[in-house]
């Protein structure tokens, strides 16, 4: 992983998600961790205290950008009272998260996709937590 690129690419990201919400912005990239924190989610999610605020994380793992992130998100979000399939709960999720399901990219390009295509992929999914394939079907 090149740092200097990742913090570019984490810096597109604030100013993306500057545009529509405060949401707080974190990263170690000695352990390849980005997170995002009180991220206001689309009607329909809440969480354990009633909001609709989750912390939500990339782990970008040695290869990255060659590979895509793995994305989580916190562990007490319900959309719409139940756990909707996006959401893995037996994954080997890191404390106060579980796994967010964003299939694979068949054509994931280091070139063309970034942190900010990863959270654009996020929020079209979280509109469209039932579909088995919001991209598709958005």
């Amino acid at each position: 992983m090149n740092v200097a690129d990742v913090i570019v690419e984490i810096e597109e990201l604030k100013a993306e998600i500057g545009k529509r919400q405060s949401a707080r912005m974190n990263y170690d990239l000695t352990e390849g961790v980005v997170t995002i924190e009180q991220l206001t989610l689309p009607e329909g999610w809440e969480n354990k205290h009633g909001t609709r605020h989750a912390d939500m994380r990339f782990d970008l793992d040695e290869t990255y950008p060659r590979s895509q992130p793995t994305v989580y998100i916190s562990s007490d979000i319900r959309y719409e009272g139940t756990s909707p399939h996006v959401l893995y709960a037996r994954s080997s999720a890191p404390p106060g998260f579980v796994k967010y399901c964003i299939h694979t990219l068949s054509d994931w390009d280091p070139q063309e996709h970034d942190l900010v295509t990863m959270f654009r992929i996020l929020e079209v999914s979280l509109e469209n937590p039932h579909s088995d394939n919001p991209l598709v079907e958005a």
